[in-house]
């Protein structure tokens, strides 16, 4: 951590500032794989992670699902009587979203569809198509509300040709759009009260009769919560509790209506069986919770509900072992059926698995299974069980593996040498248009634009007073720098206009480092020293007031080499997690959903025995023709001197995998 108590004698050099190369974008195509059945063990594509697919019936028998490719294109495929298999897939327009993305889809009207998903950026698109049209319309922005990659829309319609859609902002509150006919764009985004959730979280909703509208959500403190409307509302009624329910703080709650004014919910509880609640016309509150059977899932796995004909329920879940399951419940029946395995489907612990009612008593279901494929089974009246799995063309979705062990360094994009900043230099972060470099030497950090001049100094308090600085991250205008003894995180505004200092309660190695990860609006940083035998974990704290979410953790997954001495850490939009460890020198990469490892590239002393890897960052930049996105900063311990540091940039085979 560049702590004099680690210098060793190194080589000194004269004193240098500069920046070398510039700043550059790169792209990638989609990538397909081979056919693997859907029960097959979980292949290396889907272990780090698994996007649902959303499925739509236009009309009846007619069936179109979406899912996110590998490359972040939005896909779509449909089957109507006839077809022996699924036709497609056919990217939906030019969006790019985050791996593993979910899709929300909606018909208004009888085939017409309206499609809905979450960019690279944050904010919310939608997409259309109607009979005539060749290929979807679209992507419009709906509105200007920011959530976060990966962040779920909910779409519905609560009558003809009118879409209310749904979504968890940046700053954790329910916000509501809608469009009806004559608009030009959506109207809103407007907050639903003032209860606040994990962001990006997954909103419940229904129309359980016309115009009318219950939303459902699991807040950040751990509570079910319910709001709704009717015609003549100016806005939404609630929050109320949903009979004391509890789960994981932004565990989705599923919602079906099984007739008119008749609600189900349903949610994984904290002690990860499925629960449900229900309420009809003359109950002054929720009746439950009951708890469905013996099956047990991920605290927040989807439980999906559909409703094939009046008054029946089949639920479906993908359970704590992978194995896709359902129960179902009709008139008459004290407690829920099952569960039952569905034709042996098999995908990643707590994955979506979809279904769809195209006409009564008809069901189908969609997951994605091991291969990182889409799969489908169906299911008609006079089956003993479903029938399928059956895949759905050769789309592969989920997260690729960056290659790690094949970047290569390719130049040193800036560079200082006996300097008071280069004095035990300890991370560097970007915002992609500016460098952040922070030194524990003189307490500072620095904003320089791409040819090494400063734009603005700030010295951190906290820092001068005793305190160790760490490797930085910057997230939505803020740069987070990590403080030890006094313990915290001190953020600063990217203009520095403004600072502030959050406390963390903790006395262990910890806070080397931090940074946000953009999945999920929560900041991360992990132990120092991670001994032999101990798991590697990433505590999570909400950015804001740094409060502990530890049901946000991410347990990195073990694989070669030894994770210790952990120095700097950068998250990147397509949702990975990239570490760097010192003695010897490394960089890791991880799936920021599941901590899955996909590899390491031990990067040696770049010549020098004062070596030390303090941080690694992400951004585009080019040394003539080369893209070399990942920078690694290096401090070069000097003995008698102020020490150098360097920032070394590698290139990356496919950038488009980071």
């Amino acid at each position: 951590m560049g702590d004099g108590a680690w210098r060793v004698s190194g080589v000194s050099r004269r004193q240098v500032l500069r920046w070398t190369g510039a700043a550059a974008v790169a792209t990638a195509g989609v990538s397909v794989a081979a056919p693997r059945p859907a029960s097959a063990a979980v292949g290396p594509e889907a272990l780090g992670g698994v996007g649902p697919v959303g499925a739509v019936s236009r009309s009846a028998n007619l069936l179109d699902v979406f899912a996110v490719g590998r490359d972040g294109g939005v896909y779509t495929a449909a089957w109507q009587p006839g077809d022996a298999a699924f036709r497609g897939w056919w990217r939906v327009g030019g969006l790019e979203a985050a791996p593993c993305s979910p899709v929300a889809a909606v018909s208004r009207a009888p085939n017409l569809m309206d499609v809905f998903t979450t960019g690279l950026d944050g904010r919310v698109y939608t997409a259309a198509w109607q009979p005539g049209d060749a290929a979807f319309r679209g992507w419009w922005p709906v509105g200007g509300l920011v959530t976060v990659p990966r962040g779920v829309v909910t779409a519905v319609s609560r009558s003809a040709n009118r879409l209310d859609v749904f979504a968890v902002g940046l700053d954790g509150f329910v916000y509501t759009a809608a469009w009806q006919p004559g608009d030009t764009a959506f109207r809103g985004w407007w907050r639903i009260g003032d209860l606040q959730v994990p962001p990006g979280s997954q909103v419940g909703v229904v129309s359980r009769a016309t115009d009318l509208l219950d939303v459902f959500v699991t807040g950040s403190d751990g509570n079910v919560w319910t709001a709704a409307w009717a015609p003549g509302d100016t806005t939404f009624r609630g929050w109320w509790p949903v009979a004391g329910g509890r789960a994981t703080p932004g565990a989705p709650v599923t919602v079906a209506s099984r007739a008119p004014n008749k609600l189900d919910v349903f949610v994984v509880g904290t002690d990860r069986f499925v629960y449900t609640a229900a309420w009809q016309p003359g109950d002054t509150a929720f009746r439950g919770w009951w708890r469905v059977g013996s099956l047990q899932a991920p605290p927040r796995a989807a439980v999906t509900a559909v409703s094939r004909a009046t008054d029946l329920m089949d639920v479906f879940v993908t359970g704590s072992d992978g194995n896709v399951q359902t129960t179902a419940w009709a008139p008459g029946d004290t407690a829920f059926r099952g569960w039952w395995p569905v034709a042996g489907g098999q995908s990643l612990p707590g994955a979506t698995a979809t279904v769809v009612s195209r006409a009564t008593n008809l069901m189908d279901v969609f997951v994605v299974g091991g291969d990182a494929r889409a799969w489908t089974a169906a299911w008609a009246p006079g089956d003993t069980a479903f029938r399928g799995w059956w895949p759905i063309s050769n789309l592969v979705t989920g997260m690729s593996d960056p290659n790690v062990p094949m970047w290569t360094r390719v130049g040193i994009a800036y560079q200082s040498e006996n300097t008071s900043h280069s004095e035990e230099a300890q991370g560097v972060t970007t915002d992609g248009g500016a460098w952040y470099l922070v030194s524990n030497g003189n307490k500072t950090i620095r904003k320089m634009n791409n040819s090494a001049g400063l734009i603005a100094q700030a010295t951190i308090p906290q820092g001068v007073n005793g305190g160790h600085v760490g490797a930085p991250g910057y997230h939505d205008g803020w740069v987070y720098v990590p403080v030890q003894n006094p313990y915290g995180v001190w953020r600063i505004r990217s203009d520095f206009s403004r600072s502030e200092w959050h406390p963390v309660s903790t006395t262990d190695n910890r806070l080397s480092w931090c940074d946000v990860n953009p999945q999920n609006g929560r900041l991360y940083t992990s132990m120092y020293d991670i001994f032999n035998g101990q798991t590697a974990v990433l505590f999570a704290y909400d950015r804001n007031t740094m409060q502990r979410r530890p049901e946000d953790d991410i347990t990195l997954g073990p694989g070669t080499g030894h994770v210790d001495r952990i120095q700097g850490g950068a998250f990147t939009a397509r949702g990975r997690f990239l570490l760097a460890r010192c003695d010897p020198n490394a960089v890791f990469c991880f799936s920021a959903i599941t901590g899955h490892r996909y590899g390491s590239l031990y990067v040696g002393d770049f010549g020098s025995t004062g070596s030390e890897v303090e941080s690694v960052t992400v951004r585009g930049w080019t040394f003539g023709s080369t893209t070399a996105p990942v920078h690694i900063l290096e401090l070069d311990n000097d003995w008698a001197d102020p020490d150098d540091c360097y920032l070394h940039s590698f290139w990356v085979p496919d950038p488009q995998r980071l």
